[in-house]
């Protein structure tokens, strides 16, 4: 048994405070690597960049993760540097393979988890629309159905739209869809004062470690630099890392990340694609005795900016799992058209977040909408709920309720993820299509998704079609007078529009104050301005991400759309 002072995790010897204190020495000047079996890595640190050494990282003194007695040695991913030699890319990118595919054995063998090792020695699971065995052309037959299933769901809603002009007795949900925005509008200052007098924040030495992850297909390596430099700039206080996790094939120097993982090829998980690689980099953790209530982990994606105050706010969270705000902060509203067209289409997520986010996840614990962008869990929570079930998509939907239904404390904050949108709107469709069907898909197995989750979650898409549908009736019916101008709803109505204007200016708002955009007062004034003009189309466009990816059919597969924008 270690003493009581012995850190007996995979952050040994962490400094206690201190801006910019990292644990991990990063190659470069001053900086030898040394690799005594495959995939390990211990390093001596010469010198370090200025304002990056913390109190206890002093010039020539070694930094490694020691292993006690009690402690397996565990087998370190390396970081690969630059070379000309592709052979020796392809090399390194293979002994970090190996290195993961090592210690995962480690940890089947120390805990006897034959089930593990089968897993670890499985072929790799390639995503396919069907289940093993089926015919190609049984496969073509079920991609068409689901098309056409898709087709007839929008003919259906949009006669339901007809009868409602039609049917004078239907009109009351004209009436109550019009009442929504001042609904909405309850529900954001409930949120919002539960959280400025109600939010939990943990007790001093509760959390002692921070992980900020990026997930990555590896594909925007600039742009993942990018925000590991960001997060570095900070300055932040308490001991984190920053881990890269990346799959092989790509580019992956990541010189300013702690770890970086490439998923090995020969990887199997009942998960698929982003939700596989989670799963990978969790069962690491749980090798390295990670897997702890004490250690806070943060999911980014690799378009995601996450501010100070997020990355704060989330360690002193006293909750097994949250997350804040998502806002498309990122080239909010730029040129192209299309981007400035998609930026307020996404005021729609932030909107979400300020009125059901605020209630659904930071008072009743029950998720509605889940976000992967700065989502925190800690190690505990992650290890409960794991990432291995059978998905391609929507793994942070499927991991936020299935965390409610093991019982785990969720919770709420505002603060911001700043998260980049489409440059193109053809990217703005495929990457609702795979959003639409990853929840299509959990909504209807129960391995994926509890019951009740997926009943909560289909009501939800239904009420908000239905919602908006029937406003669009109602309008009809007041252009054309069937719905006169001194009837009694409409003074309701007008209030509703207030609460409308007012919510969606709020989110032009939030969408135009990044720190690192430099724009002026006048420029987030305009800002929120512009996204009440643009409510309409901003609302027929997210109205036509649920439609044409339902006339698509299911893409199952999982499609990566552009992160930055392309030269011109």
């Amino acid at each position: 048994m270690a003493p009581a002072t012995q850190n007996t995790t995979g952050f040994d010897s962490l400094p206690r405070g201190g801006p910019g204190v990292r644990h991990q020495p990063r190659a470069g000047p001053g900086v030898t690597t040394e690799h005594p079996g495959p995939g390990h890595e211990s390093a001596w640190t010469g010198s370090s960049s200025p304002g990056r050494r913390g109190p206890a990282e002093q010039p020539g003194r070694r930094v490694n993760w020691e292993c006690g007695p009690d402690r397996p040695t565990i087998p370190m991913p390396v970081v690969p540097q630059p070379v000309s030699d592709r052979r020796v890319v392809h090399t390194r990118e293979r002994e970090q393979q190996e290195a993961g595919m090592a210690a995962l054995i480690a940890l089947a063998q120390a805990t006897e988890m034959t089930t593990l090792v089968r897993t670890v020695h499985a072929p790799v699971a390639v995503p396919s629309p069907a289940v093993p065995g089926r015919p190609r052309h049984r496969r073509q037959a079920a991609a068409r159905e689901t098309s056409i299933l898709g087709i007839l769901a929008v003919v259906a809603a949009l006669v339901a739209t007809w009868l409602i002009t039609r049917w004078p007795a239907a009109r009351w949900l004209v009436c109550a869809a019009w009442m929504m925005p001042v609904i909405e509008l309850g529900l954001l200052v409930i949120g919002q004062a539960r959280f400025r007098w109600g939010f939990r924040r943990a007790q001093p030495g509760t959390f002692r470690q921070l992980i900020i992850q990026i997930t990555t297909a590896g594909r925007e390596q600039d742009r993942v630099n990018e925000i590991i430099r960001q997060i570095l700039s900070y300055g932040l206080s308490m001991p984190y890392q920053v881990w890269v996790v990346t799959e092989p094939g790509h580019p992956n120097y990541y010189p300013q990340a702690d770890r970086v993982l490439v998923v090995p090829g020969t990887f199997s998980a009942r998960s698929q694609k982003k939700a596989r690689a989670l799963e990978y980099s969790r069962r690491i953790r749980k090798v390295e005795r990670l897997s702890r209530p004490d250690v806070k982990i943060i999911f980014n994606d690799d378009d995601v900016t996450l501010t100070k105050g997020y990355i704060e706010r989330a360690f002193v969270a006293d909750y097994d799992i949250c997350e804040g705000v998502v806002t498309p902060r990122t080239h909010y509203a730029v040129w192209p058209l299309s981007h400035f067209v998609a930026s307020h289409a996404d005021d729609i997520r932030t909107h979400a977040c300020l009125v059901y986010c605020s209630v659904f996840q930071g008072i009743l614990g029950r998720p509605l909408h889940v976000h992967g962008e700065g989502m925190v869990v800690t190690g505990k929570a992650e290890d409960i709920v794991t990432w291995d079930w059978p998905v391609i998509a929507s793994e942070d939907l499927v991991f936020g309720q299935r965390a409610a239904s093991a019982g785990l404390k969720w919770g709420w904050f505002h603060e911001y993820a700043e998260v980049t949108s489409p440059w193109v709107l053809k990217d703005y469709l495929v990457q609702r299509r795979r959003w639409l069907w990853g929840d299509i898909h959990a909504i209807g197995h129960r391995d994926v998704m509890p019951l009740g989750a997926a009943v909560m979650v289909f009501a939800k898409y239904l009420a908000g079609v239905t919602a908006l549908l029937c406003s669009a009736a109602g309008l009809y019916l007041r252009l054309t007078g069937r719905i006169p101008a001194t009837a009694g709803v409409l003074n309701y109505a007008k209030l509703s529009i207030l609460a409308w204007t007012g919510m969606f200016f709020a989110c032009g708002w939030i969408g135009a104050s990044s720190g690192d955009g430099g724009r002026a007062g006048d420029s987030r004034l305009l800002s929120g301005v512009l996204a009440v003009l643009a409510s309409p189309a901003s609302l027929l466009l997210t109205l036509a991400g649920i439609v044409v990816p339902l006339v698509q059919g299911n893409p199952r597969s999982f499609a990566v759309i552009a992160k930055t924008r392309a030269p011109r």
